[in-house]
């Protein structure tokens, strides 16, 4: 296990912390690896010796890169690759130090597919503009588009602006759930887990109350003090 237990399957880009914006009505795909053979052979691959080949009989195989001494997402590509290879999928794991993993992916393109993580700390959906229209430079799937390619990127685009042109709380929700269920559908990110917040903390620290979303912490950093004695006792 790669978080010990300390992890959720994640459905998108939003974690359930963060309560107002997650669309519940999301749910993560559940772990059949006869399910997922049977839709790759209704695609027209087939497997032949412990080997998915498709219609032109070429083994199905693929690189996935990561950056190196992340050890997580080490063990992660490792988890993947034996999962594939249960379906036949043979995954060649490549680690790359950090400004050569970034040169692949937003630069040259030299790459079939990546384990990284957008980190964002802002709860509303604005602060994901750069990576959901189509014109945004960290688009990642298909960047610094003059117009969209896909009738469902276009849709995302008309949502995303449409959410960040009204102040009606609601309305804003329904666009962005929207925006949610397409990215659930269309995948063109793989939303693996949403990782538990873990905080520890001196027992002479008062008015710790921390929380999921960052800054776990000290979001009440003002209030937090050292007593003369650890909590509790008197």
């Amino acid at each position: 296990m790669v978080f010990l237990r300390r992890a959720s399957p994640a459905v998108g880009s939003v974690s359930p912390a963060n309560r107002f914006w997650f669309n519940k009505a999301l749910k993560p795909p559940s772990f059949d690896v006869s399910g997922a053979l049977q839709s790759l052979q209704k695609e027209g691959f087939r497997l032949q010796k412990g080997t998915l080949l498709d219609y032109e009989g070429h083994a199905l195989e693929f690189s996935l890169i990561t950056n190196s001494g992340n050890k997580a997402r080490e063990r992660m590509a490792t988890m993947i690759q034996q999962d594939l290879r249960q379906l036949g999928i043979n995954l060649n794991v490549v680690t790359l130090d950090f400004p050569s993993l970034i040169e692949r992916i937003s630069r040259n393109f030299n790459y079939e597919a990546c384990l990284l993580g957008l980190v964002n700390v802002d709860l509303d959906p604005n602060a994901q503009m750069n990576v959901w229209l189509s014109s945004a430079s960290n688009h990642q799937w298909n960047p610094n588009q003059k117009s969209p390619e896909t009738a469902w990127e276009a849709e995302i685009d008309r949502l995303m602006q449409a959410q960040a042109s009204t102040t009606d709380p609601q309305k804003r929700k329904a666009f962005f759930d929207r925006v949610q269920q397409i990215v659930w559908e269309e995948a063109p990110f793989i939303y693996l887990v949403n990782k538990n917040s873990l905080a520890a903390v001196s027992p002479f620290l008062r008015n710790v109350t921390p929380v999921a979303l960052r800054p776990q912490t000290y979001w009440n950093v003002e209030c937090l003090y050292f007593g003369n004695e650890a909590a509790g006792k008197r």
